[in-house]
């Protein structure tokens, strides 16, 4: 396999070599002779402008990577057969205008010097392509070019757009009879390139870097070369990157050549149209580089066709029969690497063939303008080997070996270390289903001035509880129940230098020696005695705690609503009375005074009943009748140290459930059962819930304080029109099961579909008897029933049964217990007394509004109302009387009083 793919490369090449010479591609009508007179134009070259329409760039292919080497053919061109020099190249006016095969044509300019004659030859174009390797900002190896100019342009720079230059290969094909007749023993010819496209026509000097092997011809040899400095190559561009391998893309890492400095070459790469040359880079401490060509300007002198017969001149000047060993000149400098300052030059001569070495002198032989040593740079330079047949220029470079100037600085203007800032803790609600947490923080910044600070470290603790650290501000929520009672402590600590190193590395180093030092950076200095610690606790000691003491979970017994605003909780002594404490904040600023805190504060929320309220704490009835089960509207104001209720997400009330209740002395006898007290309080025996049903956020108060009004509601009672049957409604736990996502309010409909059925149910199940009645406040038109602002559903209805403990002109006290109530948790609790004057359904002697009791018969003298009862009426009676109910509601008013009426009316009438 191996050796199929050698004779597949073999026959490639030899079709594309062949191709070169024997295919002209545009048709046999070539001839080097051209049919009319060809002026030469301007001189123009590599060092041109691309937009000078002079940039003449061009190569000539030395024969490698698959390109056809010089040679002699025997061809004929309408002269007769006769020997023509060969060899391929390409040619282009970059920048000028697009180049295709119609457009332009290279010429071959040979000069006599010693005669003075001069003759013109076209070359044979072919179809080589230069676009993609002359392409700027190449986006790809094939297809169109990157950013092409538009169609008619001319003079542009390559930054600015790409042009393409298509069909740029010429095969030059020079006779050389006409340039050495028979006789001729030894003389040359000078060669230029023209380059014509359009009417626009260039000129330069032909020049090789590199030496063609010489052909045999006649009885001599032909040589063509540029002299002994042709191998120099002088950078023409600036932002040449310095590549590694030919035609490598991408950023260069800032390896760039140097505009204008002469490199050494070394190899070249003809894979593609335009040549890519390899050199010595002494940037790189002679190592191989390369770029393109149309960067590099030919060193040497214009190319020097010649033939010679006999003897031979020797690179050193002299003059030698061939078979004769001829020498060489060595020229040595000894040059500063960065100025190019000549320290010493050396000369020699040696025998082509001969074994030479040379080595630079050693460390100190040279030295500086500031008395620093020159070393040898790069390390190792040697030349050794045997003479070529050219001189030898050899260059040692040098460099000045410096000391390192890194120096250690103290920052102007620093202080000692200071620090100010704020440490706080408050009650926050995080979950609105649970307890409130204590939040923690502390926000402590340096202002001490200096160079740098580490291992800031910021701490919160309690002792036996907790102790969290961060180099970042900090922030804690944290148990509030572990924490009652206790101290937090505050601390914060960092390490500091005023000292600062101005560090220099070497950018050219070598063994132990350094040649450039450039500024790295600027870093701060640990080591000792330049470190520093700096702790806050020294300076303000038992300033930096702050001790827990809100009011959570405390119980507060007051006589009635208006004397919550008196409450007084913990920390709020010498406060105005209504102060629950929910957080505290000090402030510490070292600028103002370094032992002392420049901000204490503690901060509360308070309750209170609102001014509009229209519940009572005393309540004096004339009769049985009712009173608002809700505890009015409250006021609740908090203000936090973080200001944390000024956000939307403020929470201040846990939700939970039935945990307010109204503790009646007594109720109604049908409401016993549902409403008996299995609260944890034992104030009465029936507890009736309360639930929170809405809160206003009022907004803040003087930009700080955080305003709610807070309303209640109980569960709904609705009473019987003409029978006084209390039928009540669990409005509370829809509430509650709302709240907790378990459900929605029912609609006004709903709840009197409900109440009514439940109505009848309960009615029928306590007496035995229909219900006929109808319920008060659920009439739709109702502005405070059901259907309005159901306020005359959230009353306490005094039980008017015989069976009562409560009696006309006794004082009593139903309890309010408001549970968990604001960030404190706290719960509150406060009396509604009240009393009446009669009763409301009675007897005579009670004194009652209504006497419904029956008493012994009296004597009445005569009867104004009279009914007829006929005898055939009488049994009918009897039946419907024999089945009169004995049930009594409120324990005196017959349950079928309206049915028997009904009854008796469809039997006599009875007048009324």
């Amino acid at each position: 396999m191996k050796a199929k793919h050698w004779l597949m490369a073999i026959g490639f090449s030899f079709l594309f070599v062949f191709s070169f010479f024997s295919n002209p591609t545009y048709g046999a009508a070539y001839s080097p002779y051209p049919s009319h007179n060809v002026s030469p134009g301007e001189l123009g070259g590599k060092e041109q402008a691309w937009e000078s329409s002079k940039k003449l760039v061009y190569d000539v292919y030395s024969g490698v990577d698959g390109k056809p080497r010089w040679q002699i053919s025997n061809r004929d061109y309408g002269r007769g057969t006769q020997p023509y020099l060969e060899f391929t190249g390409w040619s282009a006016l970059v920048g000028y205008h697009e180049h295709n095969a119609s457009n332009q044509e290279t010429y071959l300019w040979a000069i006599n010097q010693r005669t003075g004659k001069s003759y013109i030859y076209q070359a044979e174009m072919t179809s080589l392509d230069a676009s993609k390797d002359l392409e700027y900002n190449r986006q790809s190896s094939t297809g169109e070019v990157y950013n092409a100019c538009p169609q008619g342009a001319y003079n542009k720079r390559n930054d600015e757009c790409n042009m393409y230059y298509h069909n740029v290969g010429f095969v030059a094909h020079i006779p050389l009879n006409e340039l050495f007749p028979n006789g001729t023993t030894e003389d040359s010819w000078n060669l230029r390139i023209i380059k014509k496209v359009e009417n626009r026509v260039i000129w330069d000097d032909l020049k090789v870097p590199f030496q063609f092997k010489d052909l045999d011809f006649s009885l001599g040899k032909i040589s063509l070369d540029s002299g002994l400095n042709a191998g120099n190559l002088v950078m023409a561009n600036d932002g040449v990157a310095r590549r590694n391998y030919p035609r490598q893309t991408g950023w260069s890492g800032g390896k760039y050549y140097t505009n204008g400095q002469t490199y050494q070459r070394v190899a070249q790469n003809e894979a593609n149209t335009v040549v890519w040359y390899g050199v010595s880079s002494p940037e790189d401490s002679g190592e191989t580089r390369w770029a393109g060509s149309a960067y590099w300007i030919f060193g040497g002198q214009p190319a020097k066709l010649s033939y010679k017969i006999g003897q031979k001149t020797c690179p050193d000047g002299s003059i030698v029969n061939l078979d004769q060993t001829c020498s060489i000149k060595v020229d040595i400098k000894h040059v500063d690497a960065k100025s190019n300052k000549i320290l010493r030059e050396d000369h020699h001569k040696i025998k082509i063939g001969s074994d030479y070495s040379y080595t630079p002198e050693n460390k100190g032989v040279f030295k500086d303008s500031q008395n620093n040593p020159y070393i040898a740079a790069p390390l190792n330079q040697q030349y050794k080997g045997k003479a070529p047949e050219n001189n030898l220029n050899f260059t040692f470079t040098y460099k000045s070996s410096l000391s390192d100037p890194t120096r250690i600085v103290e920052m102007e203007g620093s202080t000692e270390g200071m620090t100010k800032g704020d440490y706080l803790w408050e009650l926050r609600r995080v979950d609105p289903s649970k307890s409130s947490q204590i939040y923690a923080s502390s926000k402590f910044e340096i202002t001490g001035k200096h160079y740098s600070v580490r291992n800031v470290l910021n701490r919160i603790s309690a002792n036996g509880v907790f102790s969290e650290q961060s180099d970042k501000p900090m922030a804690l929520l944290l148990d509030l129940k572990s924490l009652q009672n206790k101290n937090i402590q505050y601390d914060s600590s960092y390490e500091y230098t005023n000292h600062y190193s101005v560090n220099y590395m070497c950018k050219d180093q070598q063994g132990s020696d350094c040649f450039d030092w450039v500024y790295k950076d600027t870093t701060a200095v640990w080591s000792e005695p330049y470190k520093k610690v700096f702790d806050l606790v020294k300076h303000y000691g038992e300033n930096l705690r702050l001790l827990v003491d809100p009011s959570f979970e405390k119980m507060f017994n007051v006589t009635g609503a208006k004397d919550l605003q008196n409450i007084t909780g913990n920390g709020a002594s010498g406060e105005k009375g209504g102060n629950l404490i929910v957080g505290k904040k000090k402030a510490i600023d070292m600028s103002k005074d370094k032992t002392k805190v420049v901000f204490n504060k503690n901060y509360y929320e308070r309750f209170k009943q609102a001014t509009t309220s229209k519940a009572k704490d005393d309540n004096s009835l004339p009769t049985q009748s009712w009173i608002d089960i809700s505890p009015g509207t409250m006021e609740y104001e908090v203000e936090l140290p973080t200001d944390s209720q000024k956000s939307k997400s403020f929470m201040y009330q846990r939700k939970n459930g039935a945990n307010s209740y109204y503790y009646a002395v007594d109720i109604d006898k049908n409401l016993r059962s549902t409403y008996r007290n299995q609260s944890p309080y034992a104030y009465t025996k029936y507890a009736l819930p309360l639930q929170l049903e809405n809160t206003k956020d009022k907004g803040l108060v003087n930009d700080t304080k955080r305003s709610y009004t807070l309303n209640w509601t109980s569960d709904y009672f609705f009473v019987g029109k003409q029978t006084g049957f209390i039928q009540p409604f669990p409005y509370t736990k829809y509430l509650r099961d709302m709240e907790q996502g378990k459900g929605k309010l029912p609609s006004s409909d709903e709840i009197k579909n409900i109440v009514n059925q439940e109505a009848k149910n309960n009615y029928e199940q306590q007496t035995g008897q229909k219900f006929n009645d109808t319920l008060l406040h659920v009439d739709s038109n109702g502005k405070e029933g059901l259907y309005g602002s159901r306020t005359n559903l959230n009353r306490y209805y005094l039980p008017i049964s015989s069976d009562s403990d409560l009696k006309a002109k006794q004082p009593y006290e139903n309890k309010i217990l408001l549970a968990n109530m604001g960030l404190n948790d706290a719960t509150l609790i406060f009396g509604q007394k009240f009393n009446f004057e009669r009763y409301l359904v009675g007897s005579v002697v009670d004194d009652a509004y209504v006497v419904e009791q029956h008493d012994p018969t009296v004597e009445i003298a005569s009867y104004p109302h009279q009914v007829n009862v006929k005898n055939n009426q009488q049994s009918k009676i009897n039946a419907i009387t024999k089945d009169h109910s004995a049930e009594k509601l409120f324990e005196f008013r017959k349950t079928d009083t309206l049915s028997l009426y009904d009854q008796l009316k469809k039997v006599i009438n009875l007048g009324i």
